[in-house]
């Protein structure tokens, strides 16, 4: 193959348009198959004045509704559901904020991984493009979101795990998660999705922080 046919191939496979619907499916299916996932995430949120901000960890998910983010840089933070609630807890700060999942989760994409919702019912497929060896695609939520404009989401082609996720709010924020080393059905324990405050946290309710 010539430089030039080998050029034109790849600006195809990167331009090449796939049918929407069947990859949403492919991709949804995939995950209503997948009774838990772990694997490592790095994330990175450019904020429209200019700040960067990045952390790394670890995340675990299991079906139905539960999730655990354990972030290690660049400080030891802790998001845990068991399906109902959601513990947030930051170590340093001595204290845990408490939330019913289903508030938590009205602006977080990822409760469709956990079972909570189907992205066709959530979201408008604006495009699904083929990128070398992954799917992209550009969906925006159906109704007006106050933390969402729009989700790009890639996926590899063979595998269908989930490469990266990014979030760009309606006042010009972007978070970009990256995943990798992810496993498929490990047999997760219940256990890491349970949270007992250490003694000597402070024990906080979102609701009363936010409403006064």
């Amino acid at each position: 193959m010539t430089t030039r046919s080998f050029f034109a191939a790849n600006l195809l496979g990167v331009l090449f348009v796939a049918q929407p619907h069947g990859i949403v499916e492919r991709v949804q299916g995939f995950y209503e198959g997948t009774t838990d996932l772990k694997g490592q995430f790095a994330q990175r949120v450019e904020l429209a004045m200019g700040q960067v901000e990045e952390a790394r960890g670890i995340f675990y998910l299991q079906r139905p509704g539960r999730m655990r983010w354990e972030y290690e840089q660049p400080e030891r933070r802790l998001l845990v559901t068991d399906g109902s609630r959601l513990w947030m807890y930051t170590p340093a700060d001595r204290q845990v904020i408490v939330q019913d999942l289903k508030a938590a989760l009205t602006s977080i994409p990822f409760n469709f991984l956990v079972g909570a919702g189907r992205l066709t019912e959530q979201f408008v497929v604006r495009s699904a493009t083929v990128r070398g060896d992954c799917y992209r695609l550009v969906l925006t939520p159906r109704h007006p979101d106050a933390h969402l404009a729009e989700l790009e989401m890639e996926v590899e082609r063979t595998s269908l795990h989930m490469r990266s996720l990014i979030f760009r709010d309606p006042y010009q924020n972007r978070t970009i998660m990256r995943f990798s080393h992810l496993a498929v059905n490990s047999g997760l324990l219940p256990d890491l999705f349970s949270f007992v405050p250490p003694s000597g946290v402070k024990v906080l309710r979102a609701e009363e922080l936010y409403f006064r």
